[in-house]
């Protein structure tokens, strides 16, 4: 494979807006939001190469569930993601934008709920990446959904037993022109396992869409560090956004700042505010290899001893494998009820006091 060099990427904030607030049919309002989705591509595809000298994107990431919205707040359930947020993948929906990864040969990245024949009475939130031929080559079931605040799909822990524990399969990375990518989503960003798990399988540009609701200075800052820190770890870049302001979709709709963060860490750009826009930059895929091979100060990888950690991990249980096993999460007051007893159990256990 003859890999570019040197390219441009591109992290668009798009407003969002949710069938449960505006009444319109969920397939309806789901393809309004692609399709302008698709506008944003061909506005800031000239954007991009009017910033950076003519160089145009080959990467084009999008936030967490940017076709259907979130769900409505701390009302929201199984039953309305399931029926009318959640689609397939590909499906409607993912032509559309393969569409647009054809026409500008460009690989397209995101998350939506998806729908598996294989799961009929659950979804899960799914990254995927679209190639220049319009084809879905990656897809990634977020780790860290069941188990955060304010989720109601699925993860792949929920089911082990059927879904399978290779490492291949929970943290793929795909092999393109454009370098290794892959996908992770949001709330995984918080836990550097996941990050790191996709670094072992080769990744060096990550793909984070976020939906990171709060606008607050201190949340913000949370959602840098993140974004550095996994850069920085894992000798990768990080290409990330969130949604756009979006006043009919969730009752805080985002903080915006979609960011580029290269191997060192270093925040190559950085849109400082939640208006629908975009940011891009350049991803130098052949310093960054010649960088993994050769740098001695913070190289991680090379000097990663999983050997050691690999039995402490598996010595703990913390949040219960398969605890959704039998019925998928219904909404979030029961998840929140586990909590305490999930941190009882940790005090119990001397993790915590």
């Amino acid at each position: 494979m003859e890999y570019v060099d040197r390219y441009a990427a591109m992290a668009i904030q798009p407003e969002v807006r949710a069938c449960y607030v505006t009444g319109k049919d969920p397939a309806e309002q789901r393809m309004e939001n692609v399709l302008h989705d698709c506008e944003l591509i061909d506005k800031y595809y000239v954007g991009t190469a009017h910033r950076l000298g003519g160089l145009v994107p080959r990467l084009c990431v999008f936030p967490e569930s940017f076709i259907h919205g979130f769900g409505p707040g701390w009302k929201r359930d199984f039953k309305l993601s399931m029926e009318k947020l959640a689609i397939t993948i590909p499906g409607p929906e993912i032509d559309q934008l393969a569409k647009k990864a054809i026409e500008y040969n460009m690989f397209i990245a995101g998350a939506a709920f998806e729908i598996l024949p294989e799961y009929p009475n659950r979804f899960f939130n799914t990254g995927f990446i679209i190639s220049p031929k319009g084809e879905v080559i990656l897809k990634y079931r977020k780790i860290n959904s069941s188990n955060n605040d304010f989720e109601i799909s699925s993860s792949p822990h929920d089911v082990l037993d059927t879904y399978g524990d290779d490492p291949k399969k929970l943290f793929p990375v795909v092999d393109t022109e454009i370098g290794n990518l892959a996908v992770y989503i949001c709330y995984d960003g918080t836990f550097p396992e996941v990050a790191r798990c996709l670094a072992l399988n080769g990744a060096e540009v990550f793909c984070r869409p976020n939906n990171w609701a709060y606008g607050t200075i201190e949340a913000t800052d949370l959602m840098r560090m993140h974004n550095i820190m996994r850069a920085f770890e894992n000798t990768a870049y990080v290409v990330t956004c969130n949604w756009g302001k979006s006043p009919l979709s969730e009752y805080e709709c985002s903080c915006g700042h979609g960011m580029i963060v290269d191997y060192n860490g270093r925040v190559l750009t950085e849109k400082q505010t939640a208006e629908e826009s975009f940011v891009c930059d350049v991803i130098e895929l052949k310093r960054l290899r010649e960088h993994r091979r050769t740098t001695k100060f913070g190289n991680f990888l090379v000097q990663f001893r999983p050997e050691c950690y690999a039995s402490s991990y598996a010595s703990h249980t913390c949040w219960p494998q398969e605890l959704y096993r039998e019925t998928p999460l219904q909404n979030l007051p029961d998840k929140w009820a586990l909590y305490k007893d999930i941190a009882e159990e940790l005090v119990k256990k001397g993790t915590y006091k």
